[in-house]
């Protein structure tokens, strides 16, 4: 797997628990937007949407950042729901705590994972393959 992939991919579960809180804040952005005072607001221009709850659910609709966060969320949680209980425990444990506790080899020999040191590395690249052909991404 090629390490950009795996990088974005681990930074990916490292932000799995503000996501929701990206996709609040996403929203709140595109329905509250900044607008700056002008002179001629009240000139509207051919083609446009005239009413605001349209123009915001179009917005939402083809905004990539929030479609792209709620992508990575629902293929993560899909993901590790398919995963068996090692694989979970590895993942939750390296990558998606605040501050790691264990490393890979902690973790096989304090028994939070029930199996050798290599097949917690394979667990946890196909873990990474999965997560990134579902994302699209190369491996």
């Amino acid at each position: 797997m090629r390490t950009s992939t795996f990088n974005y991919i681990k930074d990916i579960l490292a932000d799995y628990y503000k996501t929701d809180e990206y996709i609040k804040k996403r929203e709140e952005e595109l329905r509250y937007p900044y607008k700056e005072s002008d002179l001629n607001r009240d000139i509207q221009g051919k083609g446009t949407v005239s009413a605001p709850t349209e123009r915001l659910m179009i917005t939402i609709e083809q905004d990539k950042r929030l479609a792209q966060l709620e992508r990575n969320k629902k293929v993560i949680d899909d993901t590790l729901d398919n995963s068996c209980k090692d694989t979970q425990i590895i993942i939750k444990e390296l990558y998606m705590k605040k501050r790691q506790q264990y490393t890979l080899e902690g973790l096989v020999q304090n028994q939070l994972i029930f199996c050798s040191k290599r097949t917690a590395q394979r667990l946890r690249t196909n873990f990474f393959k999965e997560i990134a052909s579902e994302l699209g991404l190369e491996i």
